[in-house]
């Protein structure tokens, strides 16, 4: 007999299924964040052991052999933000997978093959960034730097003040060179195409070089130009990306774009063209 009674089951309403699906997706989030971040402190570790010869990597553009400290932990802190830099560096696919495997659902099933592209696209494009500015670009705008003024000044490069431009520096070059992965996103998505691209090349020539402004560390006008250009080359990069991954015909981003100026002019006097121009005037 007691085996028959049973409690009525609480019939869930809407508001019930839409708490228990924003706490799955927090408890994804939660899930998603600790396997970034174990992967992160174990490269951290591991990093912690090459040091020198990361600080050394570092400091081999500027042609110094050592730097100065002002401050009896400044060393150790200097040490502890190069090993966290350097599992950044090192964990930014996993941080990539995690961030898109947690997005996917919501912009539809794009497929394994898509994600395995846009990951790899996206964390080499990330590193080359970084290996173009550290090769590139650093050791010339250190040098200017450095150089600057002549005998009027002498150095004394502050270990913190140096390290933190040097990051900075190179984070921004992997930022810069992930405009063509952010492309390939919203060209798929069908959020983007290259007519639209070439339409605002000016304005994107305009945007990039107040963003190469605020992203040079040293504010200087050198230092700038040569981040404004890799920018403008991703910028085109992301127009063939964008013709590719979603073509769209000229003919329709004409009757789309009515601005662009490759259209054929309408007459407003000219009767309509709703089948019947060869009709007579009169109605004959």
């Amino acid at each position: 007999m007691a085996s028959r009674l049973k409690l009525p089951s609480r019939s869930r309403g809407p508001r019930d299924e839409a708490r228990m699906t924003l706490i799955e997706h927090l408890g994804e989030f939660r899930s998603r964040i600790i396997k970034v971040g174990i992967a992160f402190f174990a490269v951290a570790i591991v990093s912690w052991f090459f040091i020198p010869q990361i600080f050394a990597l570092l400091l081999e553009p500027s042609g110094l052999e050592n730097l100065n400290f002002t401050s009896p932990a400044e060393a150790l802190i200097a040490d502890v933000k190069l090993a966290l830099f350097t599992a950044f560096l090192l964990t930014i696919p996993i941080l990539l997978y995690q961030i898109w495997a947690f997005v996917a659902p919501a912009v539809g099933d794009l497929g394994k093959a898509f994600t395995y592209t846009l990951i790899t696209l996206a964390s080499a494009l990330f590193l080359a960034g970084v290996a173009f500015g550290y090769f590139v670009v650093l050791p010339i705008g250190i040098q200017f730097l450095l150089t600057w003024g002549g005998d009027r000044y002498n150095d004394l490069i502050i270990s913190k003040d140096y390290m933190a431009f040097v990051t900075r520096f190179l984070l921004a070059f992997g930022i810069v060179f992930e405009f063509p992965a952010a492309t390939y996103v919203g060209a798929k998505l069908e959020l983007i195409d290259a007519p639209l691209l070439k339409k605002y090349r000016k304005h994107a020539i305009v945007l990039n070089t107040i963003l190469a402004a605020a992203l040079t560390p040293g504010q200087d006008p050198f230092s700038m130009v040569l981040m404004a250009l890799p920018m403008i080359v991703m910028y085109e990069v992301s127009i063939i990306i964008a013709r590719y991954v979603n073509p769209v015909s000229e003919v329709s981003i004409h009757e789309r774009d009515p601005e662009s100026g490759d259209f054929e002019e309408v007459d407003e006097n000219a009767p309509e063209r709703n089948g019947y121009e060869d009709e007579d005037p009169d109605g004959r």
